[in-house]
């Protein structure tokens, strides 16, 4: 069947993929699955090809699979964290095109639930069952937790996915009363051949072996995380990139390297490139001194300390401490 090889560009995740295929063949959908495990090794992908297997049953197929693709499906409800701006609920997307500041980390929220609750109320419009998908579900605060309890027990003709990277973080009685489908870590060779065969690596620039070693090393075993891990990259300059052994030996080369990395990159890429560093260097040379100053510099960027003072001061310290 078409929908079932739908499934053969998810590597490395046969146990979920098996699960899912088994329920499709069987036409036994549960009310419920939780869809558990890393960032970017498929879970979201699986999600958007389990939905369009349980919702293509009418005639149109091409037309159910391009309303599933842009969400436009009347019998699909696909959340995820959203932000509370001026009593209005925002989705992150929203946020990130109108450029909208924001100091709180997203949430699922209780609106949302009700927004589900609403949308469950009302039948079918194309499809034997609705669906609904929340992602970043460990996310919930505690009034959203307990109200989608609720509509868990009682879900009417809905079904429900559920995807996490933290699966403890839930209620035991919301993960009880869910299929698990878990999704796996890969190991750094698994990563390197899944990527190998993607296109997109095909139109990327040459990164040098070492760099895409220490990227893949950094991606936790994930395809998605390396393809994201490997934009922030590109978006370095070349020349910023020479310097980020931060190895410099004056004040003055210390003062302007931080004044290039504040002004070339932007407090998300900035957190990024900490990271990043941190893995590198606990790694290479095992220093928990510089692993250490670089959690201090990302303590204050995330306190909203000036960011060019911040780095001078951690870079100074780095440079200067031997």
């Amino acid at each position: 069947m078409k929908k079932m090889d739908d499934f053969k560009n998810i590597y490395g995740q046969d146990l979920a993929i098996q699960i899912l295929k088994s329920s499709i063949a069987k036409k036994h959908i549960s009310p419920a699955y939780l869809f558990s495990g890393p960032e970017g090794v498929g879970r979201r992908k699986a999600a958007k090809i389990f939905v369009k297997a349980i919702l293509n049953n009418n005639i149109n197929k091409e037309l159910t699979k391009r309303k599933i693709e842009s969400n436009n499906h009347p019998d699909l409800l696909w959340i995820g964290p959203s932000y509370m701006v001026q009593g209005k609920v925002v989705s992150q997307q929203q946020a990130k095109s109108e450029s909208i500041g924001i100091k709180t980390p997203p949430k699922i929220r209780l609106n949302q639930i009700k927004e589900i609750i609403e949308f469950l109320g009302k039948k079918p419009l194309e499809s034997a069952r609705k669906i609904v998908v929340i992602e970043d579900i460990e996310t919930m605060n505690e009034s959203a937790s307990n109200a989608l309890l609720k509509t868990l027990e009682e879900p009417n003709t809905g079904i429900f996915i559920l995807i996490t990277q933290r699966s403890e973080k839930l209620l035991s009685t919301i993960r009880s009363r869910c299929q698990i489908v878990p999704f796996i870590r890969l190991s750094n060779n698994q990563v390197n051949k899944i990527i190998q065969k993607l296109e997109v690596i095909q139109k990327i620039p040459d990164i040098p072996s070492e760099i895409i070693k220490d990227l893949i090393a950094f991606s936790d075993g994930s395809p998605g995380k390396y393809l994201t891990n490997v934009d922030y990259w590109l978006d370095i300059s070349s020349t910023l990139r020479d310097q980020l052994d931060f190895k410099v030996t004056s004040q003055i080369a210390v003062l302007k390297l931080a004044k290039e990395i504040t002004d070339e990159l932007n407090v998300e890429q900035q957190l990024w490139l900490i990271n990043f560093q941190q893995n590198r260097i606990w790694k290479k040379e095992n220093n928990p001194t510089m692993v250490k100053k670089l959690e201090e510099l990302r303590r204050q960027l995330l306190s909203y300390v000036q960011p060019r003072l911040a780095w001078e001061v951690t870079l100074l310290e780095i440079s200067f401490s031997n």
